[in-house]
């Protein structure tokens, strides 16, 4: 059963390299990607939301990742580096969206 609604902008190549790898490290089938727009509404270029099917909140920046890491079991290594502030002020610069090439994946970085 998915537990969680991983949101992004259907527009963005870096964001769906970036799903991709979450749909592959999700062991116990937690987490749903969609393009769709979430109830916080429409999301720009680089910027993710993230929905707690349980609770029914939706997070953004890096209280998201912090719910991604807490659903993918892969990923509970890197759950403690998300408290460290000057990590967790990267991630939410990173998640602001992409005003930028920042959100430009090269041919050479696509995975299929």
């Amino acid at each position: 059963m998915k537990r969680i609604t991983i949101y992004h902008n259907k527009d963005c190549d870096r964001c769906r390299k970036i799903a991709r790898v979450h749909r592959m490290f999700d062991w116990l089938d937690r987490v749903e990607v969609s393009t769709a727009t979430p109830k916080t509404g429409p999301l720009h270029l680089g910027e993710i939301a993230v929905e707690d099917h349980q609770s029914g909140e939706t997070f953004k920046g890096v209280n998201a990742v912090r719910l991604i890491c807490r659903n993918i079991p892969a990923y509970t290594p890197l759950r403690p580096l998300l408290w460290v502030p000057f990590i967790a002020r990267r991630i939410e610069k990173e998640l602001q969206g992409c005003t930028d090439s920042r959100c430009v994946v090269s041919a050479t970085q696509t995975v299929s």
